[in-house]
């Protein structure tokens, strides 16, 4: 009796097996799909393509040269929350408590290659990690399988009261990262209890930033340093001290990018008269990190980038716009500009066609200017606009400072088309990349395609997903997938290995699949050519003649143990054990075959059930004419294909012994 499949070459052939088996199955088995190639635009189409396409050559996904990013901005509020919003409808989908306090004063809000929001919270010294929950990002902790959230339980479109759960308890609230000296470390939210920095000009971690690894970078003010912290664990990796390289006192963060260079800018405003106004340029590449400044003269306040290599960045109270070129890490000629109605300028952003967006605090207005700084727009949007960020539909939005409302503007009329007041809110005080879109089309180049398959069976057994790609230098193709029976409750994301067996994801129905094709450096496109779902399959051990061993009296005694004469035509017996983990009664009758290769012979005598090896568990006796097996002079194994009534495939083998 053999045990399962033991070296590669018997692994390739029963997957072959498999695979034929498919197709000898009559047509009264159960309609499941246990495997599907998605491979023309029709079968992407089924899927939901964010930043990837198949129009430029069809048939096989590419990156998309638009810049596309999630539809949801997040909002920091000045009540100690952050609320999500759907870009498309303006409805508040969630709001999250960042801090075990309402003051602690949320302002940067940066969104992560996942569609995750991080936080920094001026008066409490954190930065906290809020997980997408449309993308599965949440943490079970009380282990009952369904994500307990903020959500708009009454569909108003506004979250309130107890739509808003205490702090500790909303399980897509990742990580509480604490960056006060001394006491840094990261924490499940709720469990920290060492005391918080609530200076205004503390540890107030203000600068923000997301880098092509999904890890991000925090900078705070007092102590000036910037950590650098594991997107997926919370974890610290390293704290950078920019104190000592500049002579004018070190730099203070207050607004943070990072260029498709790797490079992190910082804006570091003077307040104290004691610094003068600079950029900051990390480049990480290095260990220590190299340090190097761009002096601007005045105070700067908002950092964005454009798609031509620009960096803007604006004056605040010195009513001023310049323009830096991220390569040669200078002013441009001409620049900066002044501009009047900048004063009190903070946020700033690029659309995809290179116009520059500024938030005015004092004017009330978001201005538009082309990217050599001439005046396009004046769109009034409320009181004290503090930032803008830009959303999936190239649509441009502002937050409020003094009163609840954020706007949406529409660059094709320069209008606002949608004005969104979030209750209770009291304000915002945003002016980072509130969207992500920076961070995936600048940072990085990143699209993803996301695939439900439905196999159609419940609690369906799941194998392997297999890919073709195309992979230049500095790109990447991975797949993940999860598991679920009924679409609201899913499975753990388990990263997938192209063709090799699944290890972590449960049996379910459906398998939802997502895979993101990332440039990190160069401007070529990674390609997913195809990709195949395949459902896992059981491998019973089996036993030819299994009188030899269990006295299975329809087998006459004189028989060798698995001999096949060729020159009789009579009835092999071939029997499938049951275990723990496999019921021999559920497979499908009609589906079993054996033979040289297991799509041969159909059972000609009846299924016999007995727990014939006296293990506990019942096992399966099937008889075929030894004519219709398909063996040969030579041949070392017999082979057998089925499927349960579930649809998974089942493939079994055993030793043979062919004579004449």
């Amino acid at each position: 009796m053999i045990h399962g499949m033991e070296n590669a070459n018997r692994l390739t052939f029963s997957l072959a097996l498999v695979a034929t088996a498919y197709m000898t199955i009559s047509a009264g088995a159960v309609a499941s799909v246990c495997e599907r190639t998605y491979t023309l635009n029709a079968d992407f189409d089924e899927g939901v393509l964010v930043g990837v396409e198949h129009d430029t050559v069809p048939d096989q996904l590419q990156l998309s040269r638009q810049a596309v990013t999630l539809p949801f901005i997040w909002v920091p509020n000045k009540d100690g929350t952050v609320s999500k919003v759907h870009t498309e409808t303006g409805d508040e989908l969630g709001r999250y408590k960042v801090a075990p306090h309402s003051t602690c004063n949320p302002s940067r809000t940066t969104v992560d290659l996942d569609g995750s929001c991080w936080v920094g919270n001026r008066q409490a010294g954190t930065v906290v990690k809020i997980g997408l929950c449309e993308a599965g990002q949440w943490i079970d902790r009380n282990g009952d399988g369904i994500c307990q959230t903020s959500q708009d339980l009454n569909s108003d479109g506004d979250i309130t009261g107890a739509e808003i759960l205490p702090w500790g308890q909303d399980e897509c609230v990742l990580f509480e990262v604490v960056l006060i000296s001394g006491k840094e470390g990261t924490y499940v939210p709720g469990t920290y209890a060492l005391g918080y920095d609530s200076n205004y000009w503390g540890t107030s971690p203000r600068g923000l930033a997301v880098d092509a690894s999904n890890n991000v970078w925090a900078g705070i003010w007092s102590h000036r340093r910037y950590y650098y912290i594991d997107g997926s664990t919370g974890a610290i990796l390293k704290m950078v001290d920019i104190q000592v390289p500049f002579p004018h006192g070190g730099h203070s963060a207050y607004g943070a990018v990072i260029d498709k260079n790797g490079i992190l800018w910082s804006s570091g405003p003077s307040w104290t008269g004691s610094q003068i106004d600079h950029i900051l340029r990390l480049d990480p590449s290095t260990d220590p990190p190299g340090i190097s400044w761009v002096v601007m003269g005045h105070r700067v306040y908002g950092i964005g980038l454009d798609y031509l290599d620009h960096l803007f960045v604006t004056g605040h109270g010195s009513s001023r716009l310049w323009r830096i070129n991220i390569n040669t890490a200078t002013i441009d000629l001409g620049w900066p500009q002044v501009k009047p109605e900048l004063y009190e300028s903070r946020g700033v952003a690029c659309t995809s066609d290179n116009d520059v967006w500024v938030a005015s605090t004092y004017s009330d207005h978001v201005y538009r200017y082309d990217n050599s700084g001439t005046h396009k727009a004046s769109i009034y949007v409320g009181d004290g606009p503090s930032g803008v960020a830009v959303d999936a539909a190239g649509k441009v939005w502002s937050c409020n400072l003094n009163d609840e409302y954020i706007t949406r503007i529409d660059p094709a009329t320069n209008m606002v088309d949608l004005s969104k007041r979030i209750v209770g809110s009291n304000g915002h005080y945003a002016y980072s990349d509130m969207t992500g879109i920076m961070s995936r089309t600048v940072t990085t180049r990143i699209g993803t395609w996301t695939v439900v398959h439905d196999s159609a069976v419940a609690n369906m057994r799941w194998g392997r997903v297999c890919w073709t790609s195309s992979e230049p230098a500095g790109t990447s193709v991975t797949v993940k997938v999860r598991s679920s029976n009924d679409q609201a409750t899913w499975s753990a994301w388990e990263t997938a290995s192209n063709g090799v067996p699944l290890g972590s994801t449960p049996n379910g129905r459906y398998l939802q699949v997502e895979t993101t094709l990332q440039i990190v450096s160069g401007e070529v496109s990674p390609i997913l050519y195809d990709l195949t779902v395949k459902c896992g399959r059981i491998e019973p051990d089996i036993d030819i003649y299994p009188n030899r061993l269990y006295r299975f009296p329809y087998v006459p005694a004189n028989y060798k143990p698995n001999y096949v004469v060729l020159s009789k035509d009579y009835t092999v017996y071939v029997a499938v054990f049951g275990r723990a983990d496999f019921n021999a009664r559920d497979l499908r009758s009609i589906s079993v075959r054996f033979g040289r290769t297991g799509t041969e012979a159909y059972r000609v005598r009846g299924r016999v059930i007995v727990d014939i090896n006296r293990d506990g568990f019942l096992d399966c006796i099937y008889g075929f004419k030894t004519s219709d097996c398909g063996f040969q002079l030579g041949d070392t194994e017999g082979w057998l294909t089925a499927q349960t009534t579930g649809g998974v495939p089942v493939v079994g083998w055993d030793s043979v012994s062919v004579r004449n």
